[in-house]
């Protein structure tokens, strides 16, 4: 009876063909579409602007609001999320060379082992939509990023051209889409590719990489579409309490912040009209998701898919005198937008649980099932996934406290700029804007240390004192000194830190007495360890370079090896490189607005019809060109423009 029983089930499944007798038990994994934005801020409130991130991502999601980049420019954090490592271990730490862009990416060999390879290994189809890495031009467009079954991005010196949107499929030659803008040729071709791919059996990773809301160089804004170009006239900048401030709050910055002139009238209108140019551009990006969550709904996917909404950098707006820009450690630049929804998400909660961009490819890892024993052995990020399932579980063992998990470093290397008309009067380029910095984001304990190239020290409880105004490193008490002893030790450690230490940097802060004694900020607090913590040396720089320097930097806890530190033994070296990709000449220029309610649903097949190739005149240029570029009245922009990442 029983071999009968047993036969019969055989045939039934073998009637239903390959693959029926795992289905009760397999299911397809999930599809990840991550939608990163550019330069755009968390604090200053512009995503209480995006009505479909509110309705879509956040109430049917998680925010975390303790999400962060560890170092706040554009090129440095994609390829850091990109790689899954710190930036002082991929050694790309600008938009430009000597610090880096997509050229020193390909030089360093990092482009043959990212993300997309390691998602092909877990059996993902891979594809990328919008903008790459800064210096992906006219000039390399043919060297294709590598790892991507499909690529799509824009191309320099048109990336921030918002109505003159010109990108390269696969390395092809540039096409030009004719009067359209940038976000609605990004948004028709995510649907055209989700359209293919919930008709393809393998999960699928997709990237939507708009531009906006960075500013268009030369005109110190973003560019929005046409029918949002009158939204919400009546804003302003928000002024909190870090807008504009006083001399006496001023004179505590370190570096070049300190001796900035209060923002006048004008410059204060300025930052308004910059603020609310961002909140119409985001409108655009908006669209793209709600066109992409209602596509993938009526293809049955929605519910399989994680949708992480997030961007590159933060940006501030007047804060601490700045009328517009990036590049700095307070939370306006470093503090990011960060909302999943998808399989096992809560909807409607708001988590306060730490993450970093590095800690993105480790957890799109997990979710594709890649065996841990697969994954690169330089990963310096951990997974989020348990923390997206579970937002409101503990940080861990101290938590609350200034654990491993509420320990951030961020860092820096090189120039910073201000994306505002009046950047020359302030002196742009500031040259010493270098800095280490590591941030404590527990209940408990929340600290703000930095040290500048310069060798200021800036330190802000961020608890009592959110907006950073406060230099406690000045005029400091006994218990500030203590308190720094332990920050700059912590600190010693993640500026080179490599792997799981990254993460967990208390584990090398340990007295010979016992193993995990300190395991958070509060413990270490405690009076007995007080000349433990005051025999390290203070984290330092010799001067203030345009890159990374390890001499520059010494000295370093633990002391690093002859060979291989700072993650050299995962990629080449690339000292004194050129850049083949950077600059190139723009001889293209709608001089229209685009982005009409008519053009709100365009197709892909709509916008191809006026697409063309961009000709080599308009790449190599010629007399010819010239003349069309001062007819088009296209100005040459100061050098330092090309460091508006």
């Amino acid at each position: 009876m029983a071999a009968s029983l047993f036969f019969n089930l055989v045939l039934a499944i073998s009637l239903l063909g390959p693959g029926a007798a795992g289905s009760c038990h397999s299911k397809r994994p999930a599809n990840i579409v991550l939608i990163m934005t550019d330069d755009q801020d968390r604090r200053l409130g512009s995503t209480d602007y995006q009505y479909v991130l509110q309705r879509e991502m956040i109430a049917k999601g998680t925010e975390f609001i303790n999400h962060y980049a560890t170092t706040a420019n554009c090129c440095p954090s994609r390829t850091s999320l990109l790689r899954g490592q710190m930036v002082h271990n991929t050694n790309v730490t600008h938009v430009n060379a000597p610090g880096g862009n997509y050229d020193k990416f390909v030089l360093s060999g990092q482009d043959t082992d990212y993300l997309p390879f390691w998602m092909s290994q877990a059996g993902y189809r891979n594809e990328y939509i919008g903008k790459f890495l800064n210096g992906y031009s006219q000039k390399n467009y043919n060297i294709t990023p590598k790892g991507w079954d499909h690529v799509d991005a824009l191309v320099d010196p048109y990336t921030y051209v918002f109505n003159t949107p010109v990108m390269s499929l696969n390395g092809q030659r540039p096409i030009y889409y004719e009067g359209y803008h940038q976000s609605d040729v990004i948004r028709a071709k995510a649907l055209d590719r989700i359209e293919y791919l919930t008709s393809q059996e393998k999960p699928f990773f997709l990237t939507l990489a708009p531009s906006t809301p960075h500013v268009q160089n030369g005109v110190y804004q973003c560019m929005p579409l046409a029918r949002h170009a009158n939204d919400f006239e009546n804003v302003t900048a928000p002024r909190s309490r870090n807008w504009n401030p006083s001399d006496e709050i001023q004179k505590q910055k370190g570096s070049w912040l300190s001796t900035l002139p209060r923002m006048n009238e004008s410059v204060e209108a300025f930052a308004d009209h910059s603020f609310r140019q961002r909140i119409r551009a985001l409108q655009g990006v908006d669209e793209i998701m709600e066109d992409v969550i209602n596509l993938l709904d009526a293809k049955g996917a929605l519910e399989n898919t994680y949708i992480i909404f997030t961007t590159d950098n933060g940006y501030h707006i007047g804060n601490h005198r700045v009328p517009a820009g990036k590049a700095l450690f307070y939370a306006e630049d470093s503090n990011l937008p960060f909302v999943v929804r998808g399989p096992n998400i809560p909807p409607g909660v708001t988590s306060k649980i730490p993450g970093a961009h590095l800690d993105i490819a480790p957890t799109f890892l997990e979710i594709a099932g890649l065996p841990r024993d697969q994954w690169p052995p330089f990963l310096d990020g951990q997974s989020l996934l348990h923390q997206w399932h579970h937002p409101d579980s503990s940080t861990g063992e101290g938590s609350g406290g200034g654990n491993a998990k509420e320990t951030l470093n961020v860092e820096f290397w090189g120039l910073c700029i201000v994306e505002a008309p009046n950047a020359a009067e302030l002196g742009v380029p500031f040259r010493n804007n270098s800095y280490k910095t590591l941030r404590i984001v527990g209940e408990d304990e929340s600290w703000l240390y930095s040290r500048w190239c310069t060798g200021e020290t800036e330190l802000y409880n961020t608890a009592e004192d959110p907006y950073e105004l406060h230099n406690l490193a000045l005029n400091a008490t006994r218990e500030s000194i203590r308190l720094m002893d332990r920050l700059n030790a912590v600190l010693l450690v993640t500026k080179s830190c490599a792997d799981n230490i990254c993460r967990q940097p208390w584990a090398l802060l340990q007295p010979e007495t016992q193993k995990d004694e300190i395991l958070s900020l509060k413990q270490a607090m405690d009076p007995k360890y007080d000349s433990f913590f005051a025999q390290f040396p203070r984290v330092a720089f010799k001067k203030c370079l345009q890159i990374q320097d390890i001499d520059n930097e010494q000295p370093y806890y633990p002391p690093l090896p002859e060979t291989g530190a700072l993650g050299q033994n995962y990629r080449n070296r690339t000292d004194n490189y050129k850049s083949e990709g950077e600059g190139g000449t723009r001889y293209i220029d709608s001089g229209a607005q685009h982005g009409s309610w008519e053009q709100r649903n365009a197709t892909l097949a709509d916008i191809n019809k006026t697409a063309r190739e961009v000709t080599d005149s308009e790449i190599y240029g010629n007399a010819t060109m010239d003349k069309r570029r001062r007819d088009l009245g296209i100005v040459e922009n100061p050098e330092w423009f090309q460091w508006i990442g």
